[in-house]
Parts: C-alpha cells; sequence; structure tokens
C-alpha cells in the first residue's frame, strides 16, 4: 500500500476515535490527534500550506460563536477553515493539560443535547470532523509537496549523488538543468506534481512550475551552490525570483531546492523554529521553503575528512543587493 493510501487511512481513524471518544475524555483524546498530527510531516506540511490561503482569518470570532449559539465560519475557503480548526484543536490540547473536562465543556457550548455524549458526538461532527476531511482529500489527491521534496533529498544524499555528480560533470553548461529535470521526473513519480520545464510568465521563466491548469500551481525552483561564482548572491537573486513567480501566479508559497555542488556546510535563516526541516523565509507576502541538498559526493569517510568551512546566509543577506 503506498504511503498516502496508509496516511489516508490513519487520519480516518484518527477521525474515528474522537467521534467515538467517551465526553470524559474528549479533550485527551483532542490532545492525542494533535500530538499524532505533528509527528507526520505530510500532513503539517499541507496545514502550513493551507495556514497561507487565509492568513488573518478571526479566530476570536470563530471561537466565540461556538459558545453563543451564533457560530460563523470567517473563512471562505477549505484551507482557512481547516486552519480554524487546528488551531481550535492545539488550544484545546494546550488546556487539557491543565482542564481534562475541556473537550466536552467546548462541546456543551456549541450543542444543547442534555446528554453531553451528545453534545460532544455532534461537534466532532459538525466542528472537527471538516479538517480530516480536507487532510483525507488532500493527502489522497497528492502528498504534501514538503513530504515529496524530502524524500527527494533523502534520495539524492543516500543513493544518487555519484550517478547524478557524474552527468553535471559531463555537462558544466546545463548542470543546472540535470538536477531539476531529475527533481521534475521526482515529482511527477513520487507526488503525481505534474511540472514543466521554464514555462512562461510575467517575471520570466522559473525552472519548475507545476499544474499550471489546476487549482493550485506549484511553485518550485532548482539553484546550484557552488561556494564561488555560485555563491550566497546567486541563492539570493534565486529567492527573489521565486518570489516573483509566486505573485504571478497568485500564490503563497514556494520551494527553493538548493543543490549544494560544493564541500561547505550551508546554514540557512528561519522565520520558523530554530532547527526545524525545513527552514523557510517570508517575503512579500510569500513563505519560501528552502530544500537543501547534498549533491557534492564524499571524497573521504567522514572520521578522516577536517573541518568543513561553514558559509552562513543571514536573514540580512536575504534582502540585501550586495550580497555576494
Amino acid at each position: 500500500m503506498k504511503y498516502q493510501q496508509r496516511l489516508q487511512v490513519a487520519v480516518r481513524e484518527r477521525l474515528r476515535k474522537l467521534m467515538t471518544a467517551p465526553y470524559s475524555s474528549a479533550g485527551h483524546e483532542v490532545h492525542l490527534a494533535v500530538t499524532w498530527i505533528n509527528s507526520q510531516p505530510a500532513l503539517k506540511g499541507l496545514l502550513e500550506e493551507a495556514a497561507q490561503a487565509e492568513p488573518d482569518l478571526d479566530s476570536e470570532r470563530f471561537r466565540a460563536g461556538l459558545t453563543n449559539g451564533q457560530l460563523s465560519w470567517p473563512s471562505r475557503t477549505e484551507e482557512g477553515q481547516a486552519s480554524l480548526i487546528w488551531k481550535l484543536m492545539q488550544e484545546i490540547a494546550k488546556d487539557e493539560v491543565d482542564n481534562p473536562d475541556i473537550g466536552w465543556q467546548t462541546a456543551s457550548g456549541y450543542s444543547m443535547h442534555k446528554n453531553i455524549q451528545d453534545n460532544w458526538r455532534e461537534f466532532a461532527e459538525d466542528i472537527l470532523q471538516p479538517l480530516f476531511g480536507y487532510l483525507s482529500e488532500r493527502v489522497g489527491a497528492e502528498s504534501s509537496i514538503l513530504h515529496t521534496l524530502e524524500r527527494y533529498r533523502t534520495r539524492i544524499e543516500w543513493f544518487d549523488r555519484e550517478e547524478l555528480y557524474a552527468r553535471f560533470e559531463a555537462d558544466h553548461a546545463n548542470g543546472e538543468e540535470v538536477y531539476n529535470l531529475d527533481l521534475q521526473r521526482f515529482l511527477f513519480l513520487e507526488g503525481d506534481h505534474v511540472t514543466h520545464a521554464k514555462p512562461r510568465s510575467a517575471s520570466g521563466e522559473a525552472d519548475l512550475v507545476g499544474e499550471l491548469d489546476g487549482r493550485d500551481p506549484l511553485v518550485c525552483d532548482g539553484k546550484i551552490f557552488d561556494g564561488s561564482g555560485r555563491g550566497k548572491g546567486y541563492l539570493v537573486k534565486g529567492l527573489h525570483q521565486i518570489i516573483k513567480y509566486a505573485h504571478d501566479y497568485g500564490q503563497h508559497t514556494a520551494y527553493l531546492v538548493i543543490y549544494n555542488i560544493s564541500d561547505r556546510l550551508l546554514e540557512l535563516p528561519t522565520d520558523g523554529t530554530p532547527g526545524a526541516w525545513p527552514p523557510y523565509t517570508e517575503l512579500a507576502g510569500v513563505r519560501v521553503y528552502f530544500i537543501h541538498v547534498r549533491v557534492l559526493p564524499p571524497t573521504t569517510t567522514a572520521s578522516k575528512a577536517g573541518k568543513a568551512t561553514r558559509v552562513t546566509l543571514t536573514h540580512d543577506d536575504l534582502t540585501s543587493p550586495d550580497t555576494t
């Protein structure tokens, strides 16, 4: 069974556990669901992407509507609705630590049945279920692009570095294209993302833009980093170009794949949690994820290699036109 199918089944099972939980342990079951979702890179990627669709939703208004009998969804998209539910579940999970009854108490504010168990079941069906329906639908249609790119990085670094590097060495003039075509093929075979090499857009030519005829174009650009001629300045230029591509296609999320062809350790800035993968930056209304792939084959064992030189790309570098 494919990864997506297994995950889809697991999403439905997690919803079943929520809907059938005894009201007395409803808050705890929400806590378990939040913990599980946070442990799934593909689901976290989907929710990260969903949050960009309607970034300024009034979650306080939504939460208030659950208690005054005047529920009104402030969202206008499925992504926005999913984001509201996800935030609500995270709040319940956090509050459950000090208040084990928070689950059924929240449900009783929404539903007016005399039976508390019925209140919880109705709340889970009306309020929580749309999130799991959204995740199941998206997982069934495609794996998260972040999960797909993580698998691509692993495939290159563990298995295919030597082969691709040999092809790169044989065609330096088109070396970047060697890697981008390989990425394009992987995106199609593993994530069902139909990409097109260098399609025209108002800002120029993106290396990879996927699903142009669909609802959600995938904006993904690949750049080589060699530590010299194609150093930090080249990456910064690529970053700003991909942001323009995202604007052209009305997208709030883009992906910059960095092929590190050098023996240097590249450190990237992040606007997210330090150490979390992948790092990302938010500029001009676009969240750009950095997918760093070490493509240079090792020339010796790690124990014999000397201390690697570090190259640090900072937040200031990202906005400086003079970065070299």
